[in-house]
Order: C-alpha cells, then structure tokens, then sequence
C-alpha cells in the first residue's frame, strides 16, 4: 500500500516541476503587421501597418531608368494575402562598378527599443519573393561582386532626421535625413552566389544606408543556398539581449541562418526604420506579412529553484498520503 501512495506522491511531484520548468519565458508584443490590404503604402486603415517610402540616388557615373524606385502595393497571392509591396528596382548602367545607385524602400514607425533584460529581444520577419528570376548574366548591371548581397534588408534609426516622403537625391554628402542613419544589416546571395552576412551601419557615415561608408561586415558565411527562382522566400532578423554589453543579432533566409555579435556602447538597441532592397538592376521585388515584435523576458525559475519547489511538494504529498496510510 505504501508503495501505491509513494507512486501517487512521485507523480504529482514530478508533475508540479514539470510545469514549472516548462513555463513561459517570453511574452511577445506585435508592434508592425503590415499586410497591405487595405491596398495603400502609407499607415492605413489596417491595423500596425505603417508607411514605406522610396530611398533613391543616381551619381555622377550612373543612370537609372526611371530616376527613382517605384513602389506599389500589387496583387500576388503567391505571398499569401493577395496584396504585397511591389519595390520597383529601375534599370540602371554604370560607368564605374564601385559606384552602385541606390534604390530601396524604408518602412518607419514609432521608436521601439531593445529592452535591457537578459532575453529581451526584437524579431523582424517578412515574405518576399522577386517576379522574375536574378540575373545569372555576366555582362549585365548585375555585376559578380553584388551577387553575395544581392537581397538586403535590416533595422535602422533615423538619428535626428526621420523620414517623412520620398527621398531622391545623391545621397553622398548631401545633408538628405537618410545620411546619418546607423542600423543592423543583412546580405543575401542571389544568382548563383551562396552568401549570407551581416553589417552593422554606422550613424552620421554622411552616405546612403543598405551599404555605404558606415558599412561594417560582423559575420558572414557561404553555407547556405542561393536564390535564383520566384518562388516565396522568408527573412528573419532578430536581436537579443545577451547582457548589458553584448547584444546577439541572428539572421536567416528560408531558415538558414547565420549568428553573431555586437558589443560595447557602440551597440544599436533603438530603431524606428525596416529598409528592404533589392541590389540588381531591373530585379523587381515584392514584400508582404512584415512583422516586427518585442520578446520581453519573464522569469523563469533556475534548476535549483525547480529542485526546491521539488522537494517541497513531495514532502508535504508525503505526510499527507502517510497520514492516510497510518489511520
């Protein structure tokens, strides 16, 4: 008999550790949800969109056709809402292959920062996928040494300078809001070229963000697939807090991820911008389900706790069912 109520005791015991060391450790909040449906690329009528402007610059040693990114809410069910964001990279030639234009889209909202708990964490997600495939030519604009960096995409913080319309200037020098703007970036290989990495951006560079002069490379890798199709793709870029000093950014494509660091007080924790671009000329790129979110950490008790609260419900199971037993 006893042996019956020691298994009862056991069992409820185990069963109490269980849940508490299974209980949740973070809490999400859902701060951008921009699905498009409502049709427009502005902060509509759907709740936690937000609005996306077109970031464009043509230098002296290159031409685009038209001058500036076209941006468009489109139908493309393939992403799965019906409507996505159409980021129309114009055609461009260059005379000098280290002078790219850029052509991007910026999507802003209000300021969200990276909490100061070990765990906390932002977590930026999107679809995408290109409406025709990249370009494996050699002797087109899509130039071999772009091919690792082909997709880009990141948080950023405007500094002082938010953005407020479409942007169409050099952008080297020109005192536009986007020239002082520091972020988190990722580089994804197109065309044949394996490549994922990831860059910090340096504020007040005074050139175009998504690669320019305050570009930093953090972590790179070649172990992971290209993308040469138009089928739907994901990306995801998260930021966790490791400890006061140290912050852990991951970053992946279709899952394949890469992960490193940024520490010091150096590192960005605050952001109010998601840029997206497309680097090929003419490589038409639609973008739908973005989602940025906070993952606020809850405490969760250490092994010793558990092993505590343990011993605690067996001993008091214990007398309980030995009480019974004794009577």
């Amino acid at each position: 008999m006893l042996n019956k109520y020691l298994k009862v005791v056991l069992s409820s015991a185990l069963l109490i550790s269980l849940i508490t060391s299974f209980s949740e450790k973070a809490k999400a909040q859902v701060l951008v949800n921009d699905t498009y449906t409502d049709g427009g690329r502005t902060n509509g009528v759907d709740p936690l969109d937000i609005s996306w402007f077109g970031i464009s610059s043509n230098f002296d040693q290159t031409v685009s056709t038209p001058s500036q990114i076209q941006l468009g809410v489109v139908d493309d069910p393939i992403l799965g809402t019906g409507n996505a964001l159409n980021l129309g990279t114009p055609s461009f030639v260059t005379f000098n292959s280290s002078f790219l234009p850029a052509h991007f889209a910026i999507g802003t909202f209000a300021p969200v920062s990276l909490g100061n708990n070990i765990g906390d964490a932002l977590d930026l997600s999107f679809d995408f996928r290109f409406t025709t495939e990249p370009s494996l030519s050699t002797t087109s604009a899509e130039f071999p040494q772009i091919r690792g960096s082909g997709l880009r995409f990141g948080l950023y913080n405007s500094g002082d300078t938010p953005i407020t319309t479409d942007i169409l200037a050099s952008l080297v020098g020109s005192g536009t809001p986007i020239e002082d703007d520091g972020g988190y970036l990722v580089l994804s290989g197109l065309a044949g070229t394996s490549s994922l990495g990831v860059n910090k951006e340096n504020f007040g560079s005074g050139d175009s963000i998504t690669g320019g002069n305050g570009n930093v490379q953090l972590a790179s890798t070649t172990s992971v697939p290209t993308i040469n199709d138009t089928a739907p793709h994901t990306a995801n870029l998260v930021l966790e807090r490791l400890s006061p000093q140290l912050v852990r950014l991951t970053a992946s494509v279709d899952g394949f991820s890469i992960e490193t660091s940024d520490s010091g007080s150096g590192i960005i924790s605050s952001f109010n911008e998601i840029a997206v671009r497309s680097v090929f000329s003419n490589l038409n790129v639609n973008i739908d389900n973005v989602v940025l979110q906070t993952l606020t950490s809850t405490s969760v008790p250490e092994p010793s706790t558990n092993i505590a609260i343990f011993g605690l419900g067996l001993g008091w199971l214990l007398k309980r069912k030995l009480n019974r037993f004794i009577k």
